[in-house]
């Protein structure tokens, strides 16, 4: 039963990571962009994006870190990190849990701080619907990306099953 609770943990970690993002993108800020104060509109912006940095954050650290461990847990040895049935999937799977970390540091600190800012110094339009626009591309990829990596983690507990 001790060897569930990793798994467990990572498992969470991915849902607590992926589910608020999805509700973000899907819900939340398609919803606050009807708010016409554009002040009120930025203020519940910074405060719910900020919130969601440090969840997402913390979750993605979990998910390495229970990651590293699962993969201790599973005692795989070097040469099956590269082999044809687990080893593609696993790398494929941690080219995209890089891609998600870059992507997630781009929007956390440079997309969506300036995105704020703008918001809340009431920029051109224009130039605001231009950094929305790379917000939302950035957001829609990273979305994809994490997905692909849960799928992955399907695939290779399948590949565990096949053993």
């Amino acid at each position: 039963m001790g060897e569930a609770i990793n798994p467990w943990i990572h498992i969470l970690a991915a849902t607590i990571w992926l589910g608020p993002q999805v509700f973000l993108f899907m819900g939340a800020v398609p919803a606050l962009r009807t708010v016409e104060d554009v002040q009120a509109r930025a203020k519940a912006m910074r405060v719910l994006t900020t919130r969601f940095g440090y969840l997402a954050w913390g979750a993605l650290a979990v998910l390495v870190i229970t990651g590293i461990a699962n993969l201790y847990e599973q005692e795989q040895s070097v040469s099956e990190l590269f082999d044809l049935n687990f080893g593609v999937i696993f790398q494929i799977k941690m080219t995209l849990v890089v891609a998600t970390v870059v992507l997630t540091a781009i929007h956390s600190f440079v997309i969506g701080p300036r995105m704020l800012d703008m918001q809340e110094s009431v920029a051109d339009e224009a130039q605001i619907a231009s950094t929305r626009r790379l917000s939302i591309i950035i957001s829609s990829v990273n979305l994809l990306v994490a997905v692909g990596i849960i799928f992955c983690a399907a695939l290779l507990d399948s590949t565990y099953a096949l053993e």
